[in-house]
């Protein structure tokens, strides 16, 4: 099975965005940090704004860091399993990194429960403690969307492995 397309160009697109996000909080924190120390007059909501729109930075670029290997891999186990069952019968390199990427669906959904959980009990009426006040469900359900494209990419992943592709071995 080949990769699709049409999730690749997603993952590309939710990339570019979470690009624009850390380049805006990037702004943001240099228009902070000049005006806190040249004019001493510091805004009230920038870093709030900042922290509030950053988890979707996160959330938004980890599917497409899945889809190109940008994450960061522990190729340790892999070593060690390799070293200990030279001469015999060795456990395959695929199985291995498809059990990898099953562990990495599991604490997904994880993160997938409890986004979801936050959604429903923030509702539309709690809203953040700063001084720019936006409903936290905003926030939350970064970590929803986030976490639906990272399992749909990992399934893909995964079928082509199983299907003989060598692209996430």
């Amino acid at each position: 099975m080949s990769y699709p397309k049409l999730i690749t160009n997603i993952n590309k697109v939710c990339a570019y965005i979470s690009g624009v996000i850390i380049l805006g909080g990037s702004v943001l924190a240099v228009m902070e940090s000049i005006m806190r120390k040249v004019f001493s007059s510091p805004t009230s909501w920038s870093f709030n704004l900042t922290q509030g729109v950053f988890i979707w930075a996160v959330f938004l670029g980890s599917s497409y860091a899945f889809q190109e290997l940008g994450h960061v891999s522990v190729d340790m186990f892999r070593d060690i399993i390799d070293k200990h069952t030279k001469g015999k019968k060795r456990i395959p390199r695929r199985t291995i990194s498809i059990i990898g990427y099953l562990i990495s669906a599991f604490v997904i959904v994880l993160f997938l429960n409890g986004g979801w959980k936050l959604c429903v009990r923030a509702g539309f009426t709690d809203l953040a403690t700063y001084n720019f006040r936006f409903p936290l469900i905003i926030s939350y359900s970064a970590i929803v969307v986030g976490s639906v494209l990272m399992l749909v990419t990992l399934v893909f992943i995964i079928l082509d492995l199983l299907s003989g592709n060598d692209k996430y071995l």
